[in-house]
């Protein structure tokens, strides 16, 4: 498990609760992870160095709420070194045959993924989440706890679509976004930008 925070405690109970054990976690201890201290924690570069990449799959347990940008490195970076990533589905998940699931995701406990839905590396789906038929979810977003996607949505990369938004259908997001918690988008929304709101008005991210 990379990281030890909020995240990656709900990972580590998704992940017992589908068989698979957790050895150890890849950072510094700190009195503030949320992990149980039966775990051995690594630091980042005992495990690009010593740590074999055949023996060992890794999970993202990092988080967000709005920067993304760690999560996405830390994935680029132990792919590069050659680690692969478990995609992690929860039990009460319901995730369409026809959907397409891509390295490292992880769908939440009732969240749903609907048909021909198309999630890429790196992304979360959390807790209660609707990714609705044709949707398109790109590398490393968030789409946060109860969120809404309409069908044929797209969200480009790096974006958080907060808890409980909703994206109507057809609408593209752009990447490096920020959806806000509860805010109805109607309209596109360009690379870079904040979106807040009923309905969503967005403005520029820098």
């Amino acid at each position: 498990m990379i990281g030890s925070g909020g995240h990656a405690r709900v990972l580590l109970e998704v992940l017992e609760e589908a068989g698979h054990q957790l050895n150890g976690v890849v950072g510094e201890y700190s009195p503030a992870s949320k992990l149980p201290d039966r775990y051995t924690f690594v630091p980042d570069h005992n495990v690009l160095k010593e740590f074999s990449t055949e023996d060992y799959l890794l999970i993202n347990g990092v988080g967000s709420s709005s920067d993304l940008s760690l999560r996405d490195r830390l994935f680029r970076e132990f792919k590069d070194a050659g680690f692969n990533f478990l995609q992690l589905q929860a039990q009460t998940a319901h995730i369409s045959d026809s959907a397409t699931l891509f390295e490292g995701v992880q769908v939440m406990h009732k969240a749903v993924v609907h048909s021909e839905a198309v999630i890429e590396d790196n992304v979360i789906i959390n807790t209660g989440a609707i990714v609705e038929h044709h949707c398109v979810v790109a590398e490393s977003a968030h789409i946060a706890v109860g969120a809404v996607l309409c069908g044929n949505v797209e969200i480009g990369a790096l974006t958080h679509v907060g808890a409980n938004a909703t994206i109507l259908q057809g609408v593209r997001v752009g990447s490096n976004c920020i959806i806000g918690a509860g805010a109805v988008v109607l309209h596109d929304v360009p690379d870079n930008s904040i979106a807040v709101g009923v309905p969503a008005v967005v403005k520029s991210r820098s």
